[in-house]
């Protein structure tokens, strides 16, 4: 499927059509529909890590043969692709893979994750909205980037046009299910995006050895969670995706399904390092309120305290949104 980029108006970038890139988003979640149910009931995982409470590595997850690219288009910061990777028998993992013209090749590869009700078009879509610069920013920066699609409800626009076949509690229904074969949606997500690592890491354009990650909301709670399970990220960065959960596994009897909670953040945080982590969160947040963050923020410092010069907590003037200018500097200093 050849899908053209549009070229915006006096800006020479190009962009998609959201639209048009729906089927793709269907097809994943029909995968993901098809691995669940393909899995056996199995006894849900019991221990104190985060692999084991989220059941990683998910079952049969791992990358078979060359991957599918398609260029689908370029300006002057890079060549866009979409590209596919079999990860299971009746699964791939999407995404859109960036080369960037202004580096010198091979480059760090850079992750760009993005959130609930998003998929990596939209986070090029006029500008990003409020992703801002977070993948197109780290083309310009020189990185060759990678943003995967991670299987969640259509956003309440696209929908409209046209309907969807993914329901809104897509992540509620498939976790349920997965939790109850041993695994988990998370679990699934991450293996995929470890799975995506062991192709593109040999890609001659990539340095392996300088990889980053990072997101927004749910992008940021699976850069969270990436990093902490896949230590081939060397270094990662979050945008409004920590707090304190009062639903947080203990005292709880049931979890809810579909969330990214089975540890607390700076537990999770603690996975990463020694590694360089940068927590960034909005004043105005409607979704994320500042006082639910602040706590863990500072556990996730604590975590950090032999190795101060490597943690970054950033609290800034806006709402639920990417703010690249820190982040590219962060990256810039561990990623060189």
């Amino acid at each position: 499927m050849n899908i053209a980029f549009l070229l915006l108006a006096g800006a020479g970038l190009f962009e998609e059509d959201l639209k048009l890139s729906k089927p793709v988003r269907e097809e994943q979640y029909a995968q993901m529909k098809a691995y669940a149910a393909a899995l056996k009931e199995k006894k849900p995982p019991e221990g104190a890590s985060l692999a084991a409470r989220i059941g990683y590595p998910a079952p049969q997850i791992k990358a078979k043969g060359e991957p599918r690219i398609e260029k689908i288009g370029e300006d002057d910061l890079g060549t866009y692709h979409r590209m596919w990777i079999r990860v299971a028998p009746q699964m791939e993992v999407y995404g859109l893979y960036i080369v960037p013209k202004n580096a010198k090749l091979p480059a760090p590869l850079m992750i760009s994750q993005h959130g609930g009700a998003g998929f990596p078009e939209l986070a090029l879509f006029h500008g990003g909205a409020n992703y801002h610069d977070m993948i197109r920013g780290a083309v310009k920066e020189g990185y060759v980037v990678w943003a995967p699609l991670t299987v969640m409800h259509p956003r309440r626009d696209v929908q409209q046009h046209g309907g969807s076949a993914i329901p809104e509690d897509l992540r509620q229904q498939l976790d349920g299910e997965l939790r109850a074969k041993g695994t988990s949606l998370a679990a699934v997500e991450v293996s995929k995006i470890g799975a995506s690592l062991d192709v593109i890491l040999k890609r001659k354009e990539v340095d392996a050895k300088r990889v980053g990650m990072t997101g927004l909301s749910y992008g940021s709670y699976y850069t969270l969670y990436a990093a902490a399970l896949e230590k081939r990220i060397t270094a990662a960065a979050g945008s409004c995706g920590m707090r304190v959960e009062a639903a947080v596994t203990e005292g709880m009897e049931e979890k809810p399904s579909g969330r990214l909670i089975d540890m607390r953040g700076d537990n999770v945080a603690a996975m990463i390092y020694p590694r360089p982590l940068h927590l960034q969160f909005g004043l105005k947040d409607a979704l994320l309120k500042i006082e639910t963050v602040r706590p863990v923020a500072e556990l996730a410092k604590d975590a950090y305290k032999n190795a101060a010069d490597k943690f970054e907590y950033l609290e800034f003037d806006g709402g639920h949104e990417f703010r690249g200018e820190p982040v590219w500097a962060f990256f810039r200093k561990w990623l060189k």
